[in-house]
């Protein structure tokens, strides 16, 4: 858990650490609910006592509460860093061969249950006058993707042949995203965004001594509604 925070805590240095001076005008914290439907493609799973292109997985969309911080540059560039409650994702079993009658029963049963967390810093660039009510915007930056929690279910254990323990990798990748933001009067508003990533993990299993492994890439969709104050 060590490094998750201490990522967390450069990203906020980078993003949110910059002097109350002329580079910086106003700040805004956001709070409010994000989906993020993984989108995910991952290759079979291979390994001791596993038929070759038989299994692979599906993560599913999950919900969950959103936070986050922003600092203007100018009238038009921001820093930003999003992150939000930590959502655990339910991973679907595939079965790619329905010729082996052993594994078909196990296909679409929840096989693990996977925590993520994805601190990501944009540089977002606003359109129109400082004053408007609406202002689009577009970012890109860099996201960093920690899977600190990964628990086997029992149909993944009969499946495995016993006990299960799970092991992904991190990830690091670029981000981008675009969304408005419509002032609500005073110091508040609302900002609704997409928001993509490059995500790619290795999947390591280890089943009493019996190593399996599959690569899952990402393609996420993070939709997100958030209520802002600016201070």
């Amino acid at each position: 858990m060590k490094h998750i925070f201490l990522s967390a805590s450069v990203a906020t240095t980078l993003g949110l650490g910059l002097s109350a001076g002329a580079l910086a005008q106003s700040t805004t914290v956001k709070f409010g609910w994000v989906n993020v439907a993984p989108n995910s493609d991952a290759s079979a799973v291979s390994g001791p006592l596993t038929p070759v292109n038989a299994l692979s997985l599906k993560v599913q969309d999950q919900s969950t509460l959103y936070f986050g911080a922003s600092r203007e540059i100018n009238d038009t560039w921001e820093v930003e860093l999003a992150m939000g409650v930590p959502p655990t994702h339910d991973v679907a079993i595939t079965v790619l061969n329905p010729g082996l009658p052993q594994i078909v029963p196990f296909d679409g049963q929840v096989g693990a249950k996977v925590r993520q967390v994805a601190p990501t810093l944009f540089v977002n660039y606003r359109f129109g006058d400082k004053n408007s009510k609406f202002r689009p915007f577009v970012g890109a930056g860099v996201n960093y993707t920690v899977f600190d929690k990964a628990d086997s279910t029992a149909a993944n254990d009969q499946l495995n042949g016993g006990p299960t323990t799970l092991k992904l990798e991190d990830s690091i990748g670029l981000a981008f995203q675009m969304g408005v933001t419509a002032k609500l009067g005073g110091p508040w508003s609302v900002t609704g965004s997409w928001t993509t990533a490059q995500v790619k993990t290795k999947l390591t299993t280890n089943t009493v001594g019996l190593i399996r492994t599959a690569d899952i890439t990402f393609h996420p969709s993070v939709f997100t509604v958030a209520l802002g104050y600016t201070f």
